[in-house]
Formats: C-alpha cells, sequence, structure tokens
C-alpha cells in the first residue's frame, strides 16, 4: 500500500490554513437537460387537457402561449373581433368574415343536382353539408303550422376547404317533395363556423322521364314520373295537352309513378313531346321524343277478280288501335269500308264484293284515320266471257231451237236476240236466267221461221255483265215456201229484266 505524499508548496508561496473544504456544482449534461424539457412539457400538456377532462383541476398550470405562470388558468381565450354590422342602403348587413354558402339552381327539381358552393371556412378544415327541413320558411295565409317532430337533417356530402376556405359539393335532392322549402347547412367539423341556405321545391311543374327517346307509334317504352301531388290522376298526351287523353294513370303517396309500360302514341312524324297533366294539383311534366315514320303495307288476294266475286285484304305497319279508311281510286272522299287494327297496328281478314259497274285495272287506298299513314294496291277487273250453243247447229225452217249457255254472271237474266237476215236488226225472241254459276242448260225456244236464209245468228246478252255470247244457227234449204205462221213478238216476263 502505497503512502501519499504531501506536496509542498513552491518557496516564496504562503500556505493556507487547513479548513472546510467548498464543495463544487456538479456539471449538467445536454442530454439531461432535453430529458427535463421534455417532462415539463409532458407535464404541462397532461394538466391543462387530459386532467380537466376527468374531472380533475391542475391549478398553477401555464396556458401555452400565454406567458407561463404570469397567465391565470381561467383568463378568456383572446378571438379574433367580427366584422361589424353596417348600414348599407338602408339594409342591416354583416360586414364579411362569417362563412357562406349559395346554392345552384336554388330553386330545385325533385331527384334533380344541386352545387353547393362555400367561402369563408378555414383552409383546409372539413365541412360536412346537411339537408333539412327549414324552420324559417313562412307558411301559407299566414297560420302557424302544427308542431310535429321535426326530421333529423341528413348529411348529404363533405368536402374539404382550400384555398381561402372555398369549397364545392354536389348532391342529389330527393324524389320525394317532403316541404315546399329544405334547409342546407354547412358545418366546419370541430368549429362554430357554420353556414345556411334555403332552397326551395319547383312547385307545379313534375318531371317526366322516358327509357327511348325514338320510336314509332305502337312502339312500347317506360315512363317515370314524380313530383305531383300524392294519389292523383294523371294524364298522359302526345304531342298536345287537351282532348281525350292517350293513357290515364294514378300517382303513389310520394306523388310519383314508377316504370309504366306505354305505347308511343299517334302523333306528328319529327320531334314532339309526352305530357303529363295532374287533374289535382294541375302540374304538368313533358318529355321529348323522336317520332318515326309509320310504313304501313297492303296485301290483296287475289289480284284479278270479276264481278260478284270478293277481295280480301290485310295490312301492317298502322298505329295500333286505328280505323283505316278504304277507298277505291281515290285518297279523299268518303271510304268504302273502314277497319280497326289490332295491337299491333295491323289487320287481315277484310274484304270487298266488286260490283259490276267495274272494268279493268282498279286501286284500293287505306289511309289511318288518326296516323294518316297511308298505302294502296292495284288490281284487275276482269270480264265475263260467257259460250253458248243451241241444242242443234242448224236445221231446216220450223225447227225448234234452246240454249245452252256457261259463264255468265251468277244469277243473271239473259236475253237472246236473233237476226233472221244479214244488216237486220236483232230481235228480241227469248230470255232465261243462269244460276249461280252462271250455267243455262235447254233453256228458252225459239222456232225458225219459214222464209229464213242460210242462217239465224242469236245473241245471248247478260244483263248484269254485260257480256255477251253468239251462237250461229244455219238454216238449211227447203226447197220451197214453207207454210209456217209467222210468231208473235216475245214479251219479257218481269222476272227476268235483270
Amino acid at each position: 500500500m502505497q503512502t501519499l505524499k504531501r506536496r509542498r508548496a513552491p518557496a516564496g508561496t504562503t500556505r493556507k490554513r487547513p479548513g472546510r473544504r467548498r464543495l463544487s456544482r456538479p456539471k449538467i449534461s445536454g442530454r439531461r437537460l432535453l430529458v427535463a424539457a421534455v417532462a415539463a412539457f409532458l407535464l404541462v400538456s397532461v394538466g391543462r387537457s387530459v386532467l380537466p377532462a376527468i374531472g380533475i383541476e391542475a391549478p398553477g398550470l401555464p396556458s401555452f402561449g400565454g406567458g407561463g405562470d404570469d397567465t391565470p388558468t381561467d383568463a378568456p381565450t383572446t378571438k379574433a373581433p367580427k366584422a361589424p354590422t353596417v348600414d348599407l342602403n338602408g339594409v342591416m348587413v354583416h360586414g364579411g368574415g362569417e362563412p357562406m354558402i349559395t346554392l345552384n339552381p336554388g330553386l330545385v327539381r325533385l331527384g334533380g343536382t344541386v352545387t353547393v358552393s362555400g367561402n369563408g371556412f378555414d383552409q383546409g378544415s372539413m365541412v360536412d353539408v346537411y339537408l333539412g327541413p327549414s324552420a324559417t320558411a313562412a307558411q301559407p295565409s299566414g297560420k302557424a303550422k302544427p308542431k310535429a317532430k321535426a326530421a333529423k337533417p341528413v348529411q348529404v356530402g363533405t368536402a374539404k376547404a382550400g384555398k381561402y376556405g372555398v369549397f364545392t359539393v354536389n348532391f342529389a335532392f330527393p324524389n320525394k317533395m317532403t316541404t315546399p322549402v329544405l334547409e342546407v347547412t354547412a358545418q366546419a367539423r370541430g368549429s362554430d363556423k357554420v353556414a345556411k341556405a334555403e332552397a326551395a321545391v319547383a312547385q307545379g311543374a313534375g318531371q317526366a322521364t322516358l327509357s327511348a327517346v325514338v320510336g314509332k307509334p305502337g312502339d312500347t317504352i317506360n315512363l317515370t314520373v314524380k313530383g305531383f301531388s300524392p294519389g292523383e290522376e294523371l294524364s298522359v298526351f302526345w304531342g298536345r295537352i287537351n282532348g281525350e287523353p292517350s293513357l290515364t294513370l294514378k300517382a303513389d303517396e310520394d306523388g310519383s309513378v314508377g316504370k309504366t309500360p306505354i305505347r308511343v302514341g299517334v302523333t306528328a312524324v319529327g320531334t314532339t313531346s309526352l305530357v303529363v297533366v295532374g287533374k289535382t294539383s294541375g302540374a304538368a311534366a313533358s318529355a321529348p321524343f323522336q317520332v318515326l315514320r309509320l310504313y304501313p303495307s297492303i296485301k290483296l288476294a287475289p289480284y284479278a277478280v270479276k264481278a260478284t266475286q270478293s277481295i280480301t285484304f290485310s295490312g301492317v305497319g298502322f298505329a295500333p288501335g286505328e280505323r283505316v279508311l278504304v277507298r277505291l281510286n281515290s285518297a279523299g272522299g268518303q271510304p268504302v269500308m273502314a277497319v280497326t287494327t289490332d295491337g299491333a297496328g295491323g289487320f287481315k281478314g277484310a274484304g270487298l264484293t266488286m260490283p259490276y259497274q267495274l272494268k279493268g285495272a282498279q286501286s284500293l287506298v287505306f289511309i289511318g284515320e288518326q296516323s294518316r299513314a297511308a298505302a294502296s294496291s292495284g288490281f284487275t277487273i276482269l270480264p265475263y266471257m260467257p259460250q253458248a250453243r243451241t241444242n242443234a247447229y242448224g236445221g231446216l225452217p220450223g225447227t225448234v231451237v234452246n240454249f245452252y249457255a256457261t259463264q255468265f254472271a251468277p244469277n243473271e237474266a239473259v236475253h237472246v236476240y236473233a237476226k233472221t237476215s244479214k244488216g237486220a236488226k236483232g230481235e228480241l225472241v227469248s230470255a232465261f236466267r243462269v244460276n249461280k254459276a252462271g250455267t243455262a242448260r235447254a233453256v228458252g225456244q225459239y222456232t225458225i221461221p219459214g222464209n229464213t236464209e242460210n242462217s239465224v245468228i242469236f245473241e245471248l246478252r247478260g244483263q248484269l255483265s254485260g257480256s255477251t255470247a253468239t251462237v250461229n244457227f244455219k238454216v238449211d234449204s227447203s226447197g220451197g215456201p214453207v207454210d209456217i205462221p209467222t210468231p208473235k213478238p216475245y214479251v219479257l216476263p218481269k222476272d227476268l229484266e235483270k
């Protein structure tokens, strides 16, 4: 173990007397200073925020930015002074600095889009937008509205305020009309900054939407309607707003009609509108529609007939349920008949019996009574070409002749004329009636006169068809005069006139 030697003072120095040794202060490192600062900060923060929040008072703790212990803890927080209210043109208005929102449009349709534009909020703050009933909307007739449970505002959007506190939010307005005026509220989160604006619901103006905007009469499309009075009757028109409606609907409890199939009505070709009118509210809604042309067509059978025969026809491409007027050889004047189309705009099984007076080429014209769509088709009236013969090809004077005939008009009377000499005028000598097939056998009677030479020419004329059949009867030479009484003139029976 070494012995510590005491140093001697150098010569010429005075040696101090031994006494109490002075203690030097320990040096504090930078790390210790940092730890102490953090601890002090936590103490103040906990004392001013957490402890009061759980009900524990922490007196003496300084406020941030308030000067430490020199600032009392209950001192009021300083707020920026509000802008003064000023008189502008006789109206007291805010001098600025307050948040504000505007609506575009301010008069809205049910289901429409509304744009909310705001300013005056804190930059970077989150702003929630709500929609609810207005508490300041005036009641009709000055009467107070009965108190009822207030509807809770519904959040319809959120936006972040940008530079200068400006934001924009778009939201869809409700389809159901609960009140004529609704209030839009913009509230900044964690702040007392709030702004309000009122949105008025357009009254008396419903809304109609079609599933298609182009079609022809008779096509089926879907119609959606809203904005009318609950349960009211709705009249649907095509291209007009009066007269007999094309369709009648009934609104539900929300004043709406869901997707309902309807047929495109008859209206002018081109751009038109479907119009819906509320019977109770008088509200109206319209939707544009492009009406295409109808292209009807007609099919005839057969294309050639004789008088008394029928021609049948069918058609397609007209408007559903409309009458089609049928005319002969003309687009105007009195129609000869009318047929009604089915739900698809067509018809079939119609027909006409051709009269005797028509000859040759003819045309039937078909025009829709409502749509005015037109089509035509031609046909031909064929002539009757009858054939006839006598019971003998020839004979001597005094021979009794009767007749056989075919291909005359059904049930018509046939008059028989005879020419006994060349250049002579035909004389009515007999008459008969053919059956429904235009045929007759061994009918009529005529005696060849005694003075007849060479031949007798018989002409058989149909009295309805106007057709003619000719028979040449050869008269043999008798070798001399024949004593045959001259026949009395033939008297036509009344029942054989036609």
